[in-house]
């Protein structure tokens, strides 16, 4: 079924389509896309795991190769873990056609479209500066090459290796094709990881702009009626009643969807956590041993910033959660409700009340998504990195 505001959600709708996690997909389609998927990415830990078997294993080849290795377990746990709740994403969005379908007015419209059209653009961003990336990583990789053919020498330039792999093949005659195959596994490993990053902005921002048009509702919730006749502060009664009840029923409906998104990304966070440690204390450890090599120093420190911006975004899409969902309270809390009847009042200390509970996403239970504990994450591996440093 379509919506007219799906042209905000069309990019994110594609990363999931091409990840075989749509809900709306076709499911053989989706199954294939899935198996091909996971080819891709297997056959990429496994050229990558054979290079133990042809090189001296130590701390410094340990160090090179976990922080290669790990992005694409990350494809691949992410991929199956948001496979496993596909029905949940047809719930929330389900859930999101159902609030832009409720009557508002033009300034709630407003503020709905607003927070649409950021998710949009957003999106837009990071998909364009993978995109730039990518080309960018193309033109250094086959740098020798174009060179060879602008400024020829006596004998052709080295090769840059990007990535230890292992093909068991030689390397010199078929370097196209080991080159092509690293390709294929970062554009893969690259959608993957954007599905699971634009998903997780449109549920978000989603919550955001609920939190905010709720916030708007509770500056206008109750009104003072002077100087009214009998019947029309009878008539203001009933309408300030039936705008408390549904007011309390979407504070309700926004609590019921972060649940969903909670249920979704729980574990996945967990496993984001613990490699976003281990794969950041490993590329720290690489860039401060570093001594004359750029070209592995460009990586390192490229890697550890998109990294950080991953984790960023994450932690700062939860933080924004807290703080619109704490608002709404607060909201409440200033407006007139101490005048209205005590039937009313109930239900609004019911939602003043939520100020002590604030919604918030979680790891599972064990960390929660926030700026604070970001900070924390970088205390941690720098930690981490001075540990593994003494080793």
């Amino acid at each position: 079924m379509e919506h007219p505001e799906e042209r905000y959600y069309k990019l994110n709708r594609f990363f999931l389509s091409v990840n075989g996690l749509s809900p709306y997909q076709n499911v053989w389609n989706a199954r294939l896309i899935r198996l091909v998927i996971t080819v891709i990415l297997l056959s990429s830990i496994f050229v990558q795991a054979s290079t133990t078997l042809t090189s001296e294993v130590n701390l410094e080849f340990i160090i090179d190769i976990i922080p290669a290795i790990l992005p694409t377990f990350a494809g691949i746990i992410n991929l199956y873990l948001h496979h496993g709740n596909i029905d949940k994403y047809r719930k929330l969005f389900d859930h999101m056609w159902r609030d832009w379908a409720l009557q508002k007015t033009k300034d709630e419209i407003k503020i709905m479209h607003d927070y649409a059209e950021t998710t949009r653009l957003v999106t837009l961003f990071y998909t364009l500066q993978v995109c730039i990336l990518f080309v960018m990583y193309n033109v250094w990789v086959f740098m020798p090459e174009i060179l060879d053919v602008i400024s020829p020498l006596n004998e052709s330039r080295p090769r840059i290796e990007t990535f230890k792999v292992e093909f068991f093949i030689d390397k010199g005659r078929y370097i196209y094709l080991i080159q092509s195959h690293i390709c294929l596994v970062l554009v893969t490993v690259t959608i993957v990881l954007l599905g699971s990053f634009s998903i997780l902005l449109t549920f978000t921002q989603h919550v955001c702009g609920m939190c905010k048009l709720l916030g708007y509702r509770a500056e206008r919730l109750f009104c003072v009626i002077e100087n009214a006749a009998g019947c029309d502060l009878i008539r203001g009664t009933k309408i300030r009643c039936r705008d408390t009840a549904v007011f309390v029923r979407l504070h309700c409906n926004i609590i019921q969807f972060i649940s969903l998104i909670k249920a979704c990304h729980r574990v996945s966070f967990l496993c984001d956590l613990i490699g976003i440690l281990f794969a950041l204390s490993l590329t720290l450890i690489q860039i401060l041993s570093i001594a004359g090599n750029i070209e592995k120093a460009i990586k390192s420190i490229s890697f550890s910033i998109i990294i950080l911006i991953y984790s960023f975004i994450s932690n700062y899409m939860g933080q924004r959660i807290t703080d619109m969902s704490s608002n709404i309270c607060e909201k409440v809390y200033n407006c007139a409700w101490y005048n209205v009847a005590v039937s009313e009042q109930k239900s609004v200390l019911l939602i003043i009340s939520r100020r002590f509970h604030p919604l918030v996403l979680t790891a599972n239970k064990f960390y929660t998504m926030s700026l604070q504990n970001f900070g924390m994450i970088l205390q941690t591996v720098i930690s981490y990195c001075m540990f593994f440093r003494q080793i």
